[in-house]
């Protein structure tokens, strides 16, 4: 946004909008932090990037495009060339007659228009999109890719020389060409895991993209040494080590975005196999609204992370964004006020003024041993990774006892699952029943676009069904289902989160000292309010940012 800082609090403090002293408070935030304004009042909660965005849209007396939804056809892409439109920050959306609708960031860049209006020989009619909207409109120039992909991949795979030692091999540039265009069909792709698979005649690169695996290419057998060893190079691991497994780093800049890779190889039948966990370090995190958290959630969430004490514990199966919604509300915590400190494995994304430490068991330093050090450096918050054994649990219940706000994550399918979990673990019942704040259980749901969303009425089947295992009357509500793509296009981008959320009251408290079981717990649960991870996830799939069969898949999954 090219808008003074000046301009923007008038715009964003107006009749109906964000009271001054809040607004005030997170510009000192901001500041404090180095982070972006509008960044700090999307954490707290004070406004969406949709209200922001139509805002300054009004101010630019341009209308307001979130162009993150839209279906952008090849024809208006055609119209302005990719280098350009990330140069100026300009996506074409549509033709119409003489005229170019297109995206910009700054309606008010005379240079971009004119540039755009020569260029194209149309008249511009510019709409106003936020930052990350225009981020992720400009990756539809890589939609595409897919034939440009396998092109490179053949013409290096050909090229590619084994002859020679391991590391000279690992240099050449076909080596080198193939993993940076496998790199690069990744992110564009969106996945959050490369796999390289070494087979018996075949190397299988599969990706990762929204929970789901799909083969990407088959390269030929010979090939897997020499990019392997290109992997290990980067990430500095030993190249001359097949025999265990090794764990390394890597960080790469492809269009402006940081991406950091985190490496795993282990040692297969037929030859080393890689997977590669992709990370946006510059993507700004999402805040608890983005996530999914709505309605009942979101107000438990929210009363229970500005306790100064007590433990919040995120739990679920591997993979179901545990870890994000804990720098979610290690974001909106964040000030020059607390002092807040995490022990991790791993650290997935550095954060300004949090100390952060990475667990290394090889060397004695374990969640346990890490945690007892943290509480010697005088923190208010802390963040542990995982919960893992008897130690920790204890460790961790004594901290929330003794005045500070813990924040964890546990392994169990739903959330009155939780207590008896802890409890196993020998921490004692009273301390479990006063130390617990709030237990989040949480799962992830493709998320359905917009444009490819088909209403429908579910069968009288499948309405008593629902009735009957999840105790939902959807008689009266609708759903969607997907529509049919074409070229292969998904009508699912990217996750959304369903969640269920136990809020500690007395009477859960009162079960706890009883040592009750989590079928009790979630009974009285359920009495108080507590919406169940299948009923977040059906009313999601009412509003269309689901399907129905998608939450079931789910849910049924546990």
């Amino acid at each position: 946004m090219n808008v003074s800082a000046e301009t923007l609090k008038q715009i964003m403090t107006g009749p109906g909008q964000i009271p001054v002293a809040d607004y005030d408070a997170a510009a000192q935030a901001a500041e404090e932090l180095g982070k972006r304004i509008d960044d700090i009042l999307i954490f707290r909660g004070l406004a969406t990037q949709e209200a922001i965005g139509r805002l300054v849209a009004e101010y630019y007396k341009v209308p307001f495009v979130d162009v993150a939804h839209l279906s952008i056809p090849d024809e208006a892409l055609a119209q302005i060339p990719e280098k350009m439109a990330r140069h100026y920050r300009i996506v074409p959306l549509q033709k119409e007659g003489g005229s170019l609708r297109v995206a910009m960031e700054d309606p008010s860049n005379v240079e971009a228009i004119e540039f755009a209006k020569r260029h194209t020989g149309l008249e511009i009619v510019p709409l106003f999109a936020d930052r990350e909207g225009l981020k992720k409109a400009l990756n539809y120039y890589k939609r595409n890719i897919k034939e440009d992909f396998d092109k490179v991949i053949a013409d290096n795979v050909k090229k590619a020389s084994l002859e020679g030692n391991l590391l000279q091999a690992a240099e050449r540039l076909p080596v080198i060409k193939v993993l940076d265009t496998i790199l690069e069909y990744a992110v564009a792709e969106r996945a959050s895991d490369i796999h390289i698979e070494t087979e018996e005649e075949n190397v299988i690169v599969r990706f990762r993209v929204d929970g789901i695996l799909k083969d990407i290419i088959k390269l030929p057998r010979g090939i897997e040494e020499a990019l392997v060893a290109r992997i290990k190079i980067l990430s500095n691991l030993k190249l001359d080590e097949r025999r265990i497994p090794q764990d390394g780093r890597y960080k790469f800049d492809i269009d402006a975005d940081v991406v950091s890779l985190r490496i795993s190889i282990i040692p297969g039948f037929y030859g080393e196999n890689v997977v590669m966990r992709l990370l946006h370090e510059s993507a700004r995190p999402l805040s608890l609204d983005e996530l999914g958290i709505i309605d009942r959630n979101l107000d438990i969430i929210r009363s229970n992370i500005t306790r100064p004490h007590g433990m919040i514990l995120v739990t679920g199966p591997t993979g179901s964004g545990k870890t994000t919604t804990l720098y979610s509300v290690l974001n909106i915590l964040n000030t020059v006020k607390v002092k807040i400190a995490t022990i991790e494995d791993p650290i997935e994304y550095g954060i300004q003024r949090i100390t952060q430490i990475q667990v290394h068991p090889k060397a004695g330093l374990e969640f346990a041993t890490g945690l007892r050090a943290l509480l010697r450096h005088d923190p208010d918050i802390i963040m542990v990774g995982e919960i893992r054994d008897g130690e920790t649990a204890e460790i961790a219940v004594h901290a929330a006892l003794t005045g500070h706000l813990v924040l964890s994550t546990l392994h169990t399918n739903d959330a009155p699952g939780t207590i008896p979990r802890i409890l196993d673990m020998g921490v004692e019942p009273y301390l479990a029943a006063s130390t617990i704040n709030a237990v989040i259980a949480q799962r992830l749901v493709r998320r359905l676009k917009p444009e490819y969303a088909r209403e429908y009425k579910p069968d009288a089947t499948l309405i008593k069904q629902l009735k009957t295992d999840y105790n939902v009357d959807v008689s009266k509500m609708k759903f969607y289902s997907a529509k049919e793509t074409t070229k292969g296009e998904s009508a699912f981008s990217g996750r959304i989160g369903i969640y269920e959320t136990l809020s500690v009251t007395e009477r859960i408290r009162a079960l706890i000292n009883r040592k009750s079981s989590s079928d009790e717990i979630r009974k009285v649960a359920i009495e108080e309010g507590m919406i169940t991870i299948a009923q977040d996830g059906i009313k999601k799939a009412s509003m269309a940012m689901t399907t129905l069969e998608e939450v079931l898949r789910v849910v049924k999954e546990t």
